[in-house]
């Protein structure tokens, strides 16, 4: 493998020395090579970074990050870091080696700039209490939390089951389209897990399609617990009292009620993201494609999306339907349970294999995680950006205005049909239709 377009200031020497205080090669290994292959007397150091990759020595993202001089945090207690497997809200999540076993997992890391949040530590605290209480295929694992210190402190980290997957999104972004079968099977197995997750009391919060993730054989599994309401939880309420109770959701994908008080939602908040997912998944765009924050949160609140049939009309009519049901404003009025869901779901479900190429993947993330971070710096005074972790709530006023329409429209709204299947089941979209 190459180092494409990869300069360095360093000399040999000084990447030679580096590479030994990074802790990644053990060092008698280390000292072989460099003996046997006379790399000391190599003047180009990419060319000698070259050779211990070569031999499967170091990873690309290790000899990149030993040639810029940043040998520090390629080891973290018992793990080598091995290449960058995402970024979000909270920080960066790496490919690591367990060193004792040999088995690759996942490490959440928050990032410098977050380790005082106590917003951020109560979020992964709840992530790594929810991941390590659900045991279910379609649910991603976590094995621990941990801390540790480095040269800027101490500092937290999640062991996480590693899953060399794409999210839906990244599937958008590669093949343009996903066939609606299959869009179907991979909310259905989403469905699956949620279920178990809300028999195990918990409600994710935050079901969108990044926080799903899809392997070449079709299977999926739900990520990123770290908004989880758990019940009885002193983690929760520390959130609630941090963020604010009406603060915790996506724009895109939050429900009416979690909107208002994410503190007092149930698993239906789950069911409304899920369908805003598949809507997603079948249209490419999100139920309320509008600019700001606020927009996004009125159209949850009072208006209906453009017709899935109208954006793609072989989608059968019957599956449009489970979708708005899905979505339905009023908690009650919705498909109750994520079972009902993948029940529903279930005869337009098509199991079909993802191709990817997981390294070009893993070099797309990290280019857009970079984006993202400079972007958080431009944006960061801006008061109208939704955060990857948090919606900005409404100004006051509008705040009351909307909740008064939300009053009004749920009054006489047969946007909101009852929970019967035979209802479900109609060919006729008059129940779905708004009040003129």
């Amino acid at each position: 493998m190459a180092i494409i377009d990869m300069a360095t200031t360093y000399s040999t020497n000084e990447f030679l020395d580096n590479l030994s205080k990074s802790g990644v090669i053990p060092r008698e290994r280390f000292d072989a090579i460099v003996v046997r292959d006379r790399l000391r007397d190599i003047e180009d150091a990419c060319e000698v970074a070259k050779i211990f990759m070569r031999d499967g020595l170091l990873t690309r993202f290790q000899a990149e990050r030993i040639l810029q001089g940043r040998y520090r945090g390629l080891t973290i207690d018992d793990y080598l870091v091995k290449d960058v497997l995402g970024a979000g809200g909270m920080g960066w999540v790496y490919i690591a080696k367990e060193v004792a076993t040999g088995w690759d997992v996942a490490i959440k890391v928050l990032a410098t700039s977050e380790r005082s949040n106590q917003g951020m530590l109560a979020r992964m605290q709840l992530e790594a209490q929810a991941g390590m209480r659900l045991t279910h295929p379609n649910i991603l694992r976590t094995h621990g939390i941990h801390k540790s210190v480095d040269s800027h402190g101490e500092f937290s980290y999640l062991v996480m089951e590693l899953v060399r997957g794409i999210t839906p999104l990244e599937m958008l972004a590669v093949h343009r389209r996903i066939d609606w079968q299959q869009a179907c099977d991979l909310v259905m197995q989403a469905a699956i897990g949620l279920h178990y997750a809300h028999d195990m009391g918990l409600v994710h919060r935050d079901i969108k399609p990044e926080n799903l993730l899809v392997r070449t054989n079709g299977a999926v599994k739900i990520l990123d617990f770290g908004l989880a309401m758990v019940d009885e939880n002193d983690e929760e309420f520390a959130m609630a009292m941090i963020f604010g109770q009406d603060r915790l959701g996506t724009a895109d994908y939050v429900s009416p009620e979690q909107t208002l008080n994410s503190y007092r939602v149930d698993h239906r908040t789950d069911i409304y993201s899920l369908g805003c997912t598949l809507y997603y998944l079948l249209t490419s765009r999100v139920p309320f494609p509008v600019s700001s924050t606020v927009g996004k949160i009125q159209g949850h609140r009072k208006e209906r999306p453009q017709s899935i049939r109208e954006l793609r009309p072989e989608i059968p009519e019957r599956l449009e339907l489970i979708v708005r049901k899905m979505m339905t404003k009023r908690p009650e009025n919705r498909i109750q349970t994520a079972a009902e869901v993948a029940q529903y779901l279930a005869p337009y479900a098509e199991r079909k294999p993802v191709e990817f190429d997981f390294e070009r993947v893993l070099r797309w993330r990290l280019k857009q995680a970079r984006q993202r971070v400079t972007l958080q710096k431009l944006r960061q005074h801006h008061s109208d950006t939704l955060s990857t972790a948090a919606i900005t709530p409404p100004q006051a006023e509008l705040e009351t205005r909307i909740r008064h329409d939300t009053r009004v429209h749920r009054a006489g709204s047969d946007d909101e049909p009852s929970t019967s299947d035979s209802n479900l089941s109609s060919s006729s979209t008059d129940d779905f239709q708004a009040n003129s």
